[in-house]
């Protein structure tokens, strides 16, 4: 039974005593104490229905929250099993592009001295020369 239920219930019992509050000091204590009484139980209602609205409004919000963190958290493990398995070794490693398909290769000490690189993207095979770039771009100095 809620407040104002319950209020309706003493408000009943008092009108079924057919009290005048006009002849009665008592009679009219009670009359105020109901009104009194009656408000408080409407603005406890009105409390309680703000506050299911509150609650609904802050689950929709974690919920959201919830997505977001999905959403920004899922991308950072992502990336980071990309490069797992380079964080143990403690070789040097190179990022190239394929010149047949144009894909990003890592490409790791070994790879570098051996002079070749197998493309996994497009099974092409290419060499690796740093001639140019050591020797400023030109071969004629």
């Amino acid at each position: 039974m809620t407040i104002t239920e319950k209020v309706a219930y003493i408000q009943g019992l008092y009108d079924g005593l057919d009290l005048d509050s006009k002849k009665s000091g008592e009679a009219r204590i009670l009359s105020e104490m109901l009104d009194v009484l009656k408000e408080v139980g409407q603005q406890l209602d009105s409390m309680d229905a703000a506050m299911d609205q509150f609650d609904e409004e802050l689950d929709a919000l974690g919920d959201t929250v919830a997505d977001l963190e999905d959403a920004v958290f899922d991308d950072e493990d992502e990336e980071d099993a990309e490069f797992e398995d380079y964080d143990d070794l403690d070789e040097d490693f190179f990022e190239i592009p394929c010149p047949t398909c144009g894909e990003d290769l890592v490409v790791d000490d070994e790879a570098l001295a051996a002079g070749v690189v197998d493309c996994p993207a497009c099974g092409g095979k290419f060499a690796l020369s740093f001639e140019d770039e050591e020797s400023g771009g030109s071969d004629d100095e």
